[in-house]
């Protein structure tokens, strides 16, 4: 358990993986390092047969400082994940599996709440609207 206070974070783990590959994607954007690291785990469970050089560097300096692409892949997955739930990584409260998982429900839940407001808005228009019969709109 005492081991769990020194480790860092999977955000500092995050900061530390865009470190090393800002050579290669010195902007740091997640979306991008995502996709670069993610074609990497596929090249590694020989799923593609090659990777581009921009992966291929990518590759080559995770492996060089020891890293996995699977597990940087899941940290920064956990990148943009709410508040919320940041907060109880933070404070280990969650582990990076159970993160994702809460992360999927609320995404999930807001994007089911967002569609639900549309459509109550909508239904408040209609019921706005004064119907008229085709005959009237011919007078």
């Amino acid at each position: 358990m005492s081991n769990c206070k020194t480790n860092p974070t999977v955000f500092e783990q995050i900061e530390y993986a865009k470190r090393i590959l800002a050579p290669v994607v010195p902007d740091g954007d997640g979306f991008r390092l995502r996709g670069l690291v993610s074609r990497c785990v596929k090249f590694r469970k020989k799923q593609i047969k090659t990777l581009t050089s921009e992966q291929t560097a990518v590759y080559d300096l995770l492996l060089k400082n020891g890293l996995n692409p699977q597990r940087v892949y899941e940290w920064l997955l956990l990148e943009n994940v709410p508040a919320h739930i940041k907060e109880k990584l933070v404070q280990r409260k969650l582990s990076m599996k159970d993160a994702r998982a809460e992360f999927i429900k609320w995404k999930r839940y807001s994007d089911t709440r967002a569609g639900n407001e549309v459509m109550e808005e909508i239904k408040n228009i209609v019921r706005r609207l004064k119907w008229r019969s085709q005959e009237d709109l011919h007078k």
